[in-house]
């Protein structure tokens, strides 16, 4: 297509609504980082709101709607409404937030830009001259791109509901329209010959002359297919868990236009925001569920140590016994070798040990309790079985009896005659031993 420029390309701030929608996104940009608030270092609570719990592998869809601009059009407008130079814009988008700072997605606007010509005075020098012109051009812009959230980089920030979305990408504008335009214009045949009527002209009075006015009018179809290199700045607030709203500007720079297509197109755009996030209330099922069930874990494993640490605390315990029960038998056999007597003394005892909490003889106890049974046949035996005081006083009677009738068994079996086990005293806890003195049954051969 011809084309002759005869007035300056439309400048980007041309138009007073394109410099009203530009100063409010710059002076929206520097309030909300002058505004941004830092908190102390601490662990932050993951029931909050806050952009790691709802922006992590998330999707989100969006609607957005505003004006947009179309710079650098080669059909200028000529004495047309101040109101065309910005045009209705809508759209819509998903977005999948991989990170709370880094987003990707696809983009749909529809929009659509008008020059108009009326001339209030026809070029004279001009032959058709146009008197009226109309370019109405529909773009249809898809792209893919990535975005930052600027506010991520300030550290410890409060406002998490706030966020500012920096990108770029790479997208396709696809634009269908029309030129309409009207020509006037006079001819003028002489001798045969016919050429178009302006200006100044001489005619002969020796021929015959035609003049001939026209009107002639032309509807051509437009379209252009330009890839694009966007730039966008998009100032998002959370109203809620799944809403959020924002204000967005876009700048489209067209590639290899070749003076058909726009320099670049412009946006400001009002957006709507729905994230697929899960509600307040299932969050807090999933997080105290987690909790629960670590807190189970954790108290199933110190149960478990408590139980081993309970059963190595046992075997000391009865090894501590054995040890002090061998040590006291030494040092009566050590006392006796002293005095050149017997192992037997006047009046010789003998001491049956019993494990906490147990009326069970040990296999060494019991070998050593018919060992001295058999080395006291004929005697009279005295036998008195006590408890420790740990425990009430029911328990540690009752405990005191049952070791009581465990020896008395065993005595009877090496053969000492009933008569012969006088008194059988259990005492419980009552001579206020706490250690393992106290869980004995002491038996003395009466003289």
């Amino acid at each position: 297509m011809n084309t002759i420029r005869t007035k300056k390309l439309i400048t980007l701030s041309g138009g007073r609504w394109a410099r009203i929608g530009f100063s409010v996104l710059l002076t929206s940009l520097f309030t909300v980082g002058a505004q941004a608030q830092t908190v102390s270092e601490g662990k932050a609570d993951l029931l909050r709101n806050t952009n790691k719990e709802l922006r992590t592998r998330t999707w989100s869809v969006y609607a957005q709607g505003g004006l947009s601009w179309a710079n650098g059009v080669w059909y200028q407008n000529q004495d047309a409404k101040k109101s065309y130079k910005q045009s209705p814009a809508v759209g819509g988008g998903i977005d999948f937030t991989i990170r709370p700072w880094i987003r990707v997605g696809a983009d749909y606007i529809w929009s659509r830009y008008r020059r108009e010509q009326r001339f209030d005075k026809l070029d004279t020098d001009a032959s058709p001259a146009k008197t009226y012109g109309n370019y109405v051009i529909n773009t249809h812009n898809v792209k893919l791109g990535v975005q930052f959230n600027f506010m991520e980089f300030w550290p410890n920030r409060k406002p998490q509901w706030l966020n500012i979305w920096m990108g770029t990408g790479l997208g396709g504008t696809f634009a269908r329209g029309n030129e309409y335009g009207i020509w006037v214009g006079n001819t003028v045949s002489e001798n045969g010959n016919t050429k178009p009527f302006f200006g100044d002209i001489n005619i002969s009075n020796d021929a015959t002359v035609t003049v001939t006015g026209k009107v002639a009018t032309v509807n051509r179809r437009e379209k252009f297919d330009k890839l694009f290199i966007p730039a966008t700045l998009h100032i998002e607030a959370d109203v809620s868990r799944q809403f959020t709203l924002g204000l967005k500007g876009e700048i489209d720079w067209l590639l290899n236009r070749q003076e058909v297509a726009p320099k670049n197109l412009i946006y400001a755009l009002a957006t709507v925001r729905y994230n697929f996030v899960k509600s307040r209330a299932s969050k807090q099922r999933e997080f105290y569920g987690e909790e629960i069930a670590a807190l189970n874990d954790r108290a199933n494993s110190l149960r478990q140590e408590a139980e081993a640490e309970k059963a190595r605390a046992d075997r000391e315990a009865a090894l501590r016994q054995q040890a002090e029960q061998h040590n006291s038998d030494l040092q009566r056999q050590l006392d006796d070798c002293q005095q050149g007597k017997k192992v037997v003394a006047e009046a010789p005892e003998h001491y049956v040990q019993f494990a906490n909490n147990s009326s069970y003889m040990s296999r060494e106890e019991t070998d050593r309790l018919r060992s001295f049974a058999r080395s006291m046949k004929g005697e009279k035996l005295a036998i008195l079985a006590e408890a420790s005081t740990p425990g009430t006083p029911e328990y540690n009677q009752a405990i005191s009896e049952r070791r009581l009738k465990r020896v008395v068994k065993v005595l009877l079996k090496e053969g000492f005659a009933p008569e012969d086990l006088h008194p059988q005293t259990a005492i419980g806890a009552k001579n206020g031993k706490n250690n393992f003195e106290g869980r004995r049954v002491t038996i003395t051969v009466k003289k």
